[in-house]
């Protein structure tokens, strides 16, 4: 398992503001591919909020319910940076710096949850995400490193996926960084039609076929990657068995294999040589479950292509 010993500095994120953001794009053949250089802007517009300019809004009861939803899924956490992390992945890190306790003793005492947030660094610019994922402080999950008693050692998994809402800011001891955040796990993933579907539904229909199909793809992809990692001697047979049991039986819901297929080609270890693009961030960043299964199937076959010679992508 990988360990990461925490420095203030990455604590601290001194190279905030969290402006990047990676953004599924189509290539101009009409592939999907993260465009891994994209910060996500929001577009301003001229808005009177005057009182006469208001509107009754005839919200019904399941509108009334997904506010409810809305405003239930924003939160303030205690935020870290390391590496981009998926739900699932296992990950080890610690510090002695007093400053990395008192993030850990925020998490414990103060959120009711003991949730951390663990962003990324995009790989090209090498400035924070403001995508990723959380992690759970318990103090089964901490332990004292056995030659530093001053090291606090954090053995956790990915587990909610979420999205900075707005500028971090400091705690009032100067020791780290707080942020509000979005919980956005399972957007987009729902095909819902009706009996006479208009024009959206329909290609919603089609979208749903395509998930299906690209979904059942999956598992010959995965054998075939399997082959030729042990064919090009960067992992043996054994242990890449290892490391799929480590991840568990491959889901059946599409978005949770894109996923899974995420930690496989990028995993928190890595492998003796890279095989596959850095995909993590932009499948935390896709909006739908087409948009995740897309991208893990073409990154399994490009890693394929990598390792065959039929297309290097380094």
């Amino acid at each position: 398992m990988r360990s990461f010993i925490v420095s203030a500095s990455l604590v601290l994120a001194a190279s905030l503001p969290f402006c990047e953001s990676f953004v599924p794009s189509r290539s101009a053949n009409g592939n999907f591919w993260p465009s891994l250089l994209s910060p996500r802007y929001v577009a301003s517009r001229d808005i009177d909020d005057s009182a006469d300019a208001a509107e009754f809004l005839d919200l019904s009861s399941s509108d009334l319910a997904r506010i409810k939803s809305a405003r239930s899924s924003r939160t303030v956490l205690p935020i870290i940076i390391l590496e981009p992390l998926l739900p699932g992945q296992r990950l080890q890190f610690g510090s002695s710096d007093e400053k990395f306790h008192a993030l850990i003793a925020h998490a414990l005492n103060t959120n009711g949850s003991n949730e951390i947030g663990v962003l990324g660094i995009n790989p090209y610019t090498r400035r924070p995400l403001n995508i990723g994922v959380t992690v759970t402080a318990s103090a089964s999950s901490i332990r004292r490193d056995d030659t530093d008693k001053a090291m606090l050692i954090l053995d956790v998994v990915g587990h909610r996926q979420f999205e900075c809402a707005a500028e971090p800011w400091m705690d009032d001891t100067s020791s780290f960084y707080l942020a509000d955040i979005e919980y956005s796990e399972g957007r987009g993933n729902q095909y819902e039609t009706t009996s006479v579907a208009s024009a959206d539904e329909k290609e919603s229909i089609a979208d749903a076929a395509r998930v299906h199909a690209l979904s059942a793809s999956v598992p010959n992809l995965v054998e075939e990657w399997t082959h030729w990692m042990s064919q090009t001697g960067i992992c043996s047979r054994k242990r890449m068995k290892e490391i799929i049991e480590e991840l568990g039986p491959m889901p059946g819901n599409a978005g949770d294999r894109a996923i899974w297929v995420g930690s496989l080609l990028n995993p928190v270890r890595g492998y003796s040589k890279q095989v596959c693009l850095e995909i993590r961030p932009a499948l935390l960043s896709c909006a739908s479950d087409l948009e995740r299964i897309t991208l893990s199937c073409i990154a399994l076959q490009s890693s394929i292509d990598h390792m065959s010679g039929k297309k290097l992508l380094f």
